[in-house]
């Protein structure tokens, strides 16, 4: 496990991450989640790995269905149980476990109808991520559903600073001069915070879910930025108490593709293609 993807990482982010969960940013999220799932039946079998504190384990609850949840810290484990408890679910509805994507290999083949894997994968290792997709293939049903989000790769375009100089140098480098990208921009080397270890490229990230037997059908977008976050006053992105993130979900169609851009995150829905 390395300090990013896995115990070290929620280690040193549990609390933190408790207290912004009735903010704005996480409203959003849960916004662009709940499009995502609009059209699925909760009164199923569902996984929710990296559960955090059991908002959608609840909301599987409410709907009927029965959900088994995972997440790699204890803290949060309790927090939904206690969650889930008061609010009057049985424990004949809900399991917990406290693991990484080990944890996966505890399921039969086929188990559920759905795996949720929200604000979790962008944090692992591409160990860990590979044998999440690969258990995520095996446990889910026929034609089951797989629904993730992804810190956007594509908001580097929008930055302009230097991701988007990363950006040009990780896609475009066979055809443009890195030193003349930079040059273009006023802050090549801002900001100073380290990116996420996996981001995804909502273009192109259909293919890595054909890859594992996924057929992407749906994405939503949230957190959108009005502007670059360079020119927004005193813009602290880890500060996610304070922030303010208008809803993306009542976006004119002529108007979504902008999202693809302007949103630092996405979610994907899609389907497995087993028989």
């Amino acid at each position: 496990m390395t300090q990013y993807g896995s115990v070290g990482y929620w280690k040193s982010k549990t609390y933190s991450y408790i207290r912004t969960m009735n903010t704005s940013y996480q409203v959003n999220r849960l916004e662009m989640i709940s499009a995502l799932l609009s059209d699925v039946d909760l009164k199923s079998s569902v996984l929710d790995f990296g559960c955090g504190d059991g908002v959608m384990a609840e909301v599987v609850l409410e709907a009927g269905g029965k959900v088994s949840c995972v997440d790699i810290e204890r803290v949060m484990i309790n927090a939904t149980e206690e969650r889930l408890t008061r609010k009057g679910f049985g424990k004949c509805t809900f399991s917990t476990l406290c693991g990484g994507v080990e944890c996966l290999s505890n399921y039969s083949d086929n188990s559920f109808d759905l795996v949720l894997a929200l604000n979790v994968l962008a944090y692992m290792t591409p160990e860990e991520e590979e044998t999440f997709y690969r258990e995520s293939y095996r446990i889910v049903r026929p034609r089951g559903k797989l629904v993730v989000t992804h810190s956007n790769e594509l908001f580097d375009l929008f930055t302009f600073n230097k991701y988007t100089v990363s950006f040009f140098k990780k896609h475009f480098s066979d055809y443009a001069c890195i030193d003349n990208v930079a040059s273009l921009l006023r802050y090549p080397n801002l900001p100073e915070r380290t990116p996420l270890p996996i981001r995804e490229n909502p273009l192109n990230y259909r293919f890595k879910l054909k890859s594992y037997g996924f057929e992407e059908v749906q994405q939503e977008f949230a957190i959108l930025h009005p502007l670059p976050p360079l020119l927004m006053n005193n813009f602290d992105p880890d500060n996610l108490e304070v922030r303010e993130c208008p809803s993306t979900t009542g976006i004119a169609e002529s108007e979504k593709w902008k999202l693809m851009f302007m949103c630092s995150i996405f979610g994907s829905k899609s389907i497995a293609l087993k028989s």
